[in-house]
């Protein structure tokens, strides 16, 4: 009885609270009231207003372009950091003069184009936005952003937000949370630019003075469209997977690498920035209680770890593999040993190196990307490989090729070999293959290399002298002669399923993770997310299915790894490649709740159709006619840089049928073809609890029939 009363005093504080703002009823809309406006942007305005509070409509102006090369101009002030004066007037880029200027087309709640405001400015540029309003009554304000690059935001002359981003612009990248003062306000956004697009999205939020009911109306309605936390708790992703972030050391820059446990439970992470970071107590119950120390220093973009001891770590990084040794157990590497740096590196700032896997007998593998764009993209030696490195690092032997950004490898429980590759040209979308040893997986910036590898004399010579990617030789006749294309054992449609896909880890946790032991797991750096592979073997080949998982994470998630306690931590990076959740770099940890999901499990190939299993019993009342639709889709291989999806053909499916334990429901669909991908919506069945599929969306990658 008295939780029911303080709810109510509660309930009646914020009702007397806004009686004065909604004693001013609009024509239109009730006072107080929710105002579904058909998107989450428009209503979040409506409702505002319906409350008389600010929303951010009414006029914007601009003033720029100052300067920003070098990147210069994201700290330095310039005078509209320092005084708002409409009518002033500025030494701007170039030494133009520039002033203040209305700026008629901004929209809230979508992305605008900033260059249109400045044509013949393309790069290292910067513009400042302010907009006006007053508010009745002080509060806190949380408003979205997303930018393209740099991200500055003050309120009333105080900065509140300030980040360094190199990134496309997306709605609710960053949610800042302002002080609105009773009386007149001013909004001052500030976007540096580096080069390509330029953009800025602004929305308002509601604030905590709008009662929860209508705050959680809006999220119900519309949930934010960035990776925010509140996407996964709208989803319910968070009833079963509970995310925890975990502080950095004021000092830690932790643009993650590379992520791995030592046998002593501590927990190791590799930056972009060269440096390693032994983390203490990461599994705490209070993350306060995590410790972190720099266990080396001075690396080249390390990007891929193996722990091998306590004391022994192996580190990839752009031009070696690396052993570092922590001799005296300090918890700081003493020695550095070069292992192996065998391979090319010309200076392109896109020929990254990742891993290393190592295998039972002692080996490394590791994978190496190609150039970016213009003029050949394997300069240097071994550039769109995977090698081999020998225990003792003496020997590197070139091992499969065809490969673009191949940002993660790793081992199956059960031994083989997989990589994760990125879009782009030659690589339609992103993929996972199986690696074994002289496969070619597609990308022919590599072919160059074949001449010195065991693989030689398998290409034509006029594909190894230099033809170009177009499959053109250098007569300019049209030719198909390329070494036999290995499909991915999954593609993972582009946007739907991330879009920088990342590192294959297998869950080895025996069910500490959930129910999805045994399967694998990676993260996606742009959209923020984990994402989870269930595969099979079909003709002795694997294939199999992805399925979206957990999201909702502060940063792109570049590296996973699970703890000794069967929880997961994401390692995240921002820098260069962008990603949505509105933080630069990060370390967060997913903690399995014990609330077990109801999804499906994994999806086999049937001679006829496929066979869904559900982690909890199907209610066979809630299947109807048609629980499942399929439909199915292909790509096309050239060396364009990603592509559609295309042939889409909606599938004829049969009578479902569920079996005895309610588990499997199999359905027939009709002419299952190679070299396509089914498409699934399981939006019918419900658990005998009456709940929903938590992810209704599936995936499956068909290279070979079933017998």
């Amino acid at each position: 009885m008295t939780r029911v009363c303080a709810v109510l005093t509660a309930a009646l504080a914020a009702a007397v609270a806004l009686a004065p703002l909604a004693s001013r009823a609009q024509p239109k809309d009730a006072p107080g009231e929710f105002v579904n406006k058909g998107n989450r942007p428009d209503s979040a305005r409506a409702t505002l207003a319906s409350h008389k509070l600010p929303n951010l409509e009414g006029k914007w102006y601009y003033a720029g372009p100052f300067d920003n090369a070098d990147k210069a101009g994201f700290d330095f002030a310039y005078p509209p950091e320092k005084k708002i004066d409409l009518k002033a007037t500025y030494e701007g880029k170039g030494g133009a003069n520039v002033g203040w200027k209305e700026f008629a087309g901004f929209k809230l709640g979508q992305l605008v184009d900033l260059q249109k405001l400045f044509p013949k400015v393309r790069t290292n540029a910067v513009v400042y936005l302010y907009h006006e309003f007053d508010a009745p009554r002080a509060y806190k304000w949380p408003l979205s952003f997303g930018s393209d690059d740099t991200l500055s935001v003050f309120i009333n002359g105080k900065r509140v937000f300030h980040e360094p981003y190199t990134r496309p612009a997306a709605a609710d990248q960053d949610r800042v949370e302002i002080d609105v003062k009773e009386g007149k306000n001013e909004l001052l956004v500030k976007v540096c630019q580096d080069a390509g697009e330029w953009q800025v999205y602004v929305a308002p939020e509601l604030p905590e003075i709008v009662p929860a009911t209508i705050r959680k109306q809006l999220d119900r309605n519309f949930p934010p469209r960035g990776a925010v936390e509140a996407v996964a708790s709208a989803k319910g992703e968070g009833t079963h997977y509970k995310m925890v972030t975990i502080p950095l050391a004021p000092d830690c820059v932790l643009e993650v690498g590379g992520l791995a446990f030592r046998p002593d439970g501590k927990l190791l992470a590799c930056t972009r920035r060269g440096e390693v970071w032994l983390i203490d107590n990461p599994t705490a119950e209070n993350p306060a209680d995590v410790k972190m120390t720099r266990f080396a220093t001075g690396l080249h973009e390390a990007l891929g770890l193996y722990v091998e001891t306590n004391n022994v770590v192996y580190v990839v990084q752009r031009a070696e593999l690396t052993r570092l040794v922590d001799a005296d157990g300090d918890g700081k590497a003493d020695e550095y040993q070069t292992v192996c740096d065998k391979w090319g590196v010309s200076g392109d700032y896109h020929e990254f190196a990742f891993g290393p896997a190592r295998d039972k007998d002692g080996s490394f593998f590791i994978t190496l990307n190609v150039g970016f764009g213009g003029g050949h993209q394997a300069k240097a030696p071994w550039r769109g490989w995977c090698v081999k490195v020998s225990p003792d690092g003496k020997k590197m032997e070139p091992y499969a090729y065809g490969l673009r950004s191949p940002n993660g490898i790793n081992f199956s429980p059960e031994g083989d070999l997989f990589y994760c590759d990125n879009q782009g040209e030659w690589v339609v979308t992103n993929k996972m293959h199986h690696v074994k040893k002289g496969a070619f997986f597609g990308h022919q910036a590599g072919l160059r290399w074949v001449k010195d590898s065991p693989f030689a004399g398998k290409v034509p010579d006029k594909v190894e002298s230099g033809m170009r990617y177009d499959g053109v030789d250098k007569s300019g006749k049209q030719t198909d002669k390329y070494p036999e294309l290995s499909p991915p054992c999954v593609w993972f449609p582009y946007g739907r399923m991330g879009k920088s896909v990342t590192e294959p880890v297998w869950d080895t946790t025996g069910g500490k993770f959930g129910p999805f032991a045994g399967q694998c797991f990676m993260g996606d750096q742009t959209n923020s997310v984990v994402m989870r592979v269930a595969l099979e073997k079909v003709d002795g080949e694997f294939q199999g299915a992805c399925f979206p998982f957990r999201s909702g994470f502060q940063c792109g998630v570049n590296r996973i790894a699970f703890a000794p306690d069967g929880s997961l931590f994401a390692g995240q990076t921002n820098r260069g490649w962008g990603s949505l959740g509105g933080k630069p770099y990060g370390l967060q940890r997913l903690v399995y709740t014990g609330a077990e999901p109801f999804e499906v499990h994994h999806i086999n190939l049937m001679k006829d159709g496929f066979k869904f299993t559900f982690t909890k019993p199907v209610d066979p009342e809630s299947l109807g006619k048609k629980p499942v639709s399929v439909s199915s889709f292909t790509y096309v291989y050239n060396s364009n840089y990603g592509g559609p999806e295309i042939d889409t053909r909606a599938e004829t499916v049969g009578a479902a049928t569920l079996s005895a334990d309610g588990k499997a429901l199999t359905v027939p669909v009709e002419g299952l073809r190679k070299g396509r991908v089914y498409e699934f919506r399981i939006d019918g069945p419900k658990s005998r609890d009456g709940e929903n599929v938590l992810h209704p969306e599936a995936y499956y990658t068909l290279n070979y029939l079933a017998k």
